[in-house]
This record gives structure tokens, C-alpha cells and sequence, in this order.
């Protein structure tokens, strides 16, 4: 008795595949009839452009849009390309530090035992060359949080302009507005 009901299901799963061919067919018979041209010259439309009677579906034109957008994307990368091609290597040498970085700071996470991030804002000192020193202000932070030690985690470098030069319209010149360096997260012990 199973038997017989399984060979029915394959039957009528065979009708309605059978159904949706010739469903199919209909249609695109339907559309290459009403792509024809109708004034009876048999005028054939230019490559690429349709009929005058043709009125596009929904997945013409969200074809068309998906070609476009591909199109657009692919000239704007061209032209990055080419914009960027010059300083090249030397976004590449910046890229290489910023994986040194953050690699050195995935190291100091992992080298401190129960090491816990901290939010702040504390001044880094200069040291002898004009570099700043962010090591004790990086300690200063994790006291301030009730920490033993720190490492600094995240830095910030602002400008320190004089209101009269902002409100001058005018850019700064050298040494007029001087860098100051704060740690804006540390790793505490």
C-alpha cells in the first residue's frame, strides 16, 4: 500500500514540474510577442536598446542597477588606485607599524595577570628629545584607579593653539602651537 502511494507522489511531482516548464514557456512566449515591433516594418531595434513597446520588469531593472553599481564600484577603485599609487609604500610602512603596535599591545595584555583597561585623560611628559613620554602618565591613570602600575594603551595628540590664532582665520605657524600628548587608556596591574 505504500508503494502505490510513493508512485503517485513521484506522478504528481512529475505533472506539476511538467506544469511549471510549460508555465514558463507561455511566458516567454508572451514576452518575445510583445517585443516585437509593432508598426509591421520590422524595423530590428539597435544593439542593447530595447524596443519601443518594451517595458522592463522588475528583474530588468534590478539587473541593470546591480550592472551600474558594479560598474560605478569598479571605477571608483581604479581611480583610488590610481590617486593612491604614489604613497604606496608609504601607507604600507604605515600599516606595518600600526600591526607592530598592535601587536606590542597584545602582548602587554597578555604578559599582566589580572591586567584591567582604564578610560582617562592624563598628560604625557616630554622627555630629553622632544618625544613624549607617556610611561608615567600611563601609571598616573591606573593609581588614579586604584592600580598599582600601568602601560599605556591608546595615546592622543592635540594641537594647543592660542584663541588669537583660531580666531584669526589664519593656519599656525611652526612652534606657535605646540603638541601635547595625552594616555587615553592604559592596561593596570
Amino acid at each position: 500500500m505504500g508503494d502505490g502511494r510513493a508512485r503517485l507522489r513521484r506522478k504528481l511531482a512529475g505533472l506539476g514540474v511538467g506544469a511549471c516548464v510549460i508555465l514558463v514557456a507561455f511566458q516567454a512566449l508572451a514576452q518575445d510577442a510583445s517585443t516585437e515591433p509593432q508598426n509591421g516594418a520590422g524595423a530590428e531595434p539597435r544593439a542593447g536598446q530595447p524596443s519601443a513597446g518594451y517595458q522592463p520588469g522588475f528583474i530588468d531593472v534590478f539587473g541593470r542597477f546591480i550592472e551600474d553599481s558594479a560598474a560605478k564600484l569598479n571605477s571608483q577603485l581604479k581611480n583610488a588606485h590610481e590617486t593612491l599609487g604614489g604613497i604606496g609604500n608609504q601607507t604600507s610602512d604605515v600599516a606595518k607599524g600600526a600591526v607592530d603596535g598592535a601587536k606590542g599591545a597584545a602582548g602587554a595584555i597578555i604578559g599582566l595577570p589580572n591586567a584591567r583597561i582604564v578610560t582617562g585623560k592624563e598628560p604625557c611628559a616630554a622627555s630629553a628629545n622632544g618625544a613624549p613620554d607617556c610611561r608615567a602618565a600611563a601609571d598616573a591613570a591606573c593609581r588614579g584607579k586604584g592600580f598599582a602600575s600601568g602601560k599605556s594603551l591608546d595615546t592622543q595628540t592635540t594641537q594647543k593653539c592660542p584663541a588669537r590664532v583660531w580666531l584669526s582665520g589664519r593656519l599656525p605657524a611652526d612652534g606657535e602651537c605646540p603638541l601635547e600628548t595625552f594616555v587615553i587608556r592604559a592596561v593596570c596591574q
